[in-house]
């Protein structure tokens, strides 16, 4: 009888590199926003986000909680960005990109976690665009300090509708939508010269 063989050892399992608790709550809300854009909410699971992320899945649930926590932190994200861009925004031009995929993915995934019925209006308890248009419009724009929040919000409920519906509307590009921006320029205008108006 002839002697047996050794068994074959098995290839070790390809282990990820020890990563910080930041840099892989960091990997999955980017692998979560690039999902996001390309396939529907629905049909992103979490599997998928922590596979492309490079980050085992179970950490979805004990960073975050779940997925549509997830998607929360993505939307909080996404808010600080554009805070920044509204920051940045030449003197003159509109402020946010309605038309901007991101902007586009973020409003939808807003709307979608609330017809979920996820808990969305802490996302506006502490809302960086708002103070960041708010800030614009008092620094940027002359509007009195009193008014220029409620200005803010206006601005941001017409772009939001403007940008969600625009597909609805027959408006495909900026240029559809200008003339509905600058009518709001107008306003803005006349709020800076009378305030009391």
């Amino acid at each position: 009888m002839p002697a047996k063989k050794p068994a074959a050892k098995k290839p070790a399992a390809k282990r990820r590199s020890p990563i910080s608790r930041a840099e892989g709550e960091q990997r999955l809300i980017q692998a979560a926003k690039q999902l996001i854009q390309e396939k529907p909410f629905s049909e992103v699971g979490v599997r998928d986000i922590a596979a492309l992320a490079d980050v085992n899945h179970g950490f979805v649930h004990t960073w975050f909680g779940g997925k549509n926590e997830l998607l929360l932190a993505v939307v909080k994200q996404q808010f600080l960005t554009l805070a920044k861009g509204v920051q940045d925004a030449v003197p003159g031009t509109p402020a946010i990109n309605f038309f901007d995929p991101d902007v586009i993915s973020i409003v939808r995934l807003v709307l979608w976690l609330d017809l979920e019925g996820v808990e969305t209006g802490s996302l506006f308890d502490n809302m960086p665009i708002l103070d960041a248009l708010t800030t614009r419009y008092i620094e940027v724009e002359h509007i009195d300090p009193s008014i220029a929040r409620e200005a803010a919000i206006q601005a941001i409920s017409i772009g939001l509708g403007a940008g969600t519906f625009a597909p609805i509307l027959g408006m495909n590009d900026m240029k559809d939508i200008a003339p509905v921006m600058q009518l709001w320029r107008r306003v803005v205008g006349l709020l800076a010269k009378y305030p009391e108006a």
